[in-house]
């Protein structure tokens, strides 16, 4: 029998998008829009497909700091700063080359989440046995 306050909770969470003075701020990029300097960063943060690719390879890059690759045989800090030196040079030398023209941004990206999605399925492998790929 479901609890009679069920709806509470929804209830309370409208009120509270709804309260004045409160600002309510969706997530459009890994990086907050409102210190972003490069046109690539206000490109990404005005294009919301752009800005869930930004997320997902924001979040494919933290989960590659946190692994370790077990059977690897590279030092775990030459792993982190194998990670970090690429993301560097995607950042300054392909996204944000592409200044606002939004195919070349979309590529770059595309090619990123490429390269990330790789390096995960690779070094998971190496980690856990198996390859993340279906």
């Amino acid at each position: 029998m479901p609890h009679r306050h069920q709806g509470l909770p929804r209830l309370l969470l409208a009120g509270f998008l709804m309260t004045p003075g409160l600002a309510v701020h969706a997530q459009v990029a890994s990086f907050d829009c409102r210190k972003a300097t490069t046109l690539a960063e206000r490109t990404v943060c005005a294009t919301p497909a752009l800005g869930r690719k930004d997320i997902a390879v924001a979040t494919y890059y933290e989960v590659l700091l946190r692994l370790k690759p077990g059977a690897s045989g590279m030092a775990y800090r030459e792993f982190d700063d194998t990670i970090r030196d690429g993301q560097r040079e995607w950042l300054q030398g392909q996204r944000d080359a592409c200044g606002a023209e939004l195919a070349c941004l979309q590529r770059a990206y595309d090619e990123r989440l490429d390269a990330l999605r790789t390096s995960l399925d690779a070094n998971a492998a190496l980690t856990f046995g198996r390859s993340l790929d279906p």
